[in-house]
């Protein structure tokens, strides 16, 4: 089956970003031309009742977004609880 636009096997950059930051479902998507583009939304409702959607190029600017909005990514050797 294949479903253009979206990676049904995940690569190992999103499958790191989706382990560091549980709660954001990330994908990478890519238009007709190829380019790809990386989303995430979250799985917690901001202060206005309404989960974030986040649009970036590339992966290392999704993290930077991640860092400027103090998500608190799980760090190696974390076991997830971040009390």
């Amino acid at each position: 089956m294949t479903v253009t636009g979206y990676q049904l096997h995940p690569s190992e950059v999103i499958r790191r970003l989706r382990a560091e930051f549980p709660d954001f479902l990330i994908c990478e998507l890519s238009g007709e031309l190829g380019n790809p583009c990386f989303t995430a939304t979250s799985t917690r409702a901001n202060v206005n009742g309404q989960p974030e959607l986040i649009v970036t190029a590339n992966p290392d600017e999704l993290r930077r977004v991640f860092t400027v909005l103090g998500t608190g990514g799980i760090k190696s050797g974390e076991d997830g609880d971040r009390g």
